[in-house]
C-alpha cells in the first residue's frame, strides 16, 4: 500500500492510536478506496484486495503483518512497464492489471506485498537481509530498495513520507512501485 506527501494519514508519525486493520486503514486513507485522480493513495491497492478475497486475512487482527503498500502510481507504473502505455486513470490500470492477470496472479503478487506474522518497522525492514513473503517469495532490502525475484523491471523504493502507518494488525510502509515475484 502506497502513500506519498501529505496524504499520509497521521499515524505514518505516530500521532495517533491505529485506526483499525490494516485493510480498515487503506480504506480510510484512500478515501474509501474509489479510483480517483490522487496518485499516492492506494485505491488500486484496495480494490485488487478485495477482488481477490484478501481482505478479510488482512484484516484479521489476531494475527500480524508487514504490508508494502504499492501507491496508486505504482501500479500505473507497473502498466506502463508491461504495455509501454501510460494509462489514462487510475481505472483505466485497474482494468488493464485485471484483464492481463488471472484473479490467482493478482493474489500472489499480493501477498508477495507481505510478511506474515511479524510487525516490522522501517529501521528493521532496512536491517533484513532478505524476508519471506506470504507467497513464499523472497524479498531482500538494500538500503531503501525492495529488491524483488523479477531482474526485468525496476525495483519499489520505501517511500519516507509512508512508512509506519500503524494498524490495529501490523504497519503499512508505502513502496512506489510494485513488488514482482518470480513466480508471475
Amino acid at each position: 500500500m502506497i502513500l506519498l506527501g501529505p496524504i499520509a494519514p497521521a499515524t505514518a508519525h505516530g500521532k495517533t492510536p491505529p485506526a483499525g486493520s490494516i485493510v480498515d486503514v487503506a480504506v480510510a486513507a484512500s478515501g474509501g478506496g474509489t479510483p480517483d485522480s490522487n496518485p499516492h493513495d492506494y485505491d488500486l491497492l484496495v480494490q485488487a484486495v478485495v477482488a481477490t478475497g484478501l481482505a478479510p486475512v488482512l484484516s484479521d487482527t489476531s494475527r500480524r503483518f508487514t504490508v508494502f503498500a504499492p501507491n496508486d502510481r505504482a501500479f500505473m507504473r507497473l502498466v506502463t512497464d508491461l504495455t509501454g502505455a501510460a494509462p489514462a486513470s487510475e481505472a483505466a490500470a485497474l482494468a488493464t492489471i485485471t484483464t492481463a492477470l488471472s484473479l490467482d496472479q493478482i493474489s500472489n503478487v499480493l501477498l508477495y506485498h507481505v510478511v506474515p506474522d511479524r510487525s516490522l518497522g522501517a529501521v528493521r525492514v532496512l536491517i533484513s537481509k532478505s524476508l519471506t513473503m506470504a507467497n513464499g517469495g523472497v524479498v531482500k532490502p538494500r538500503l531503501t530498495t525492495l529488491r524483488d525475484e523479477n531482474p526485468d523491471l525496476r525495483d519499489p523504493r520505501l517511500v519516507i513520507r509512508g512508512l509506519n502507518i500503524k494498524a490495529s494488525n501490523g504497519v503499512i510502509h508505502t513502496i512506489d512501485r510494485v513488488l514482482i515475484p518470480g513466480s508471475l
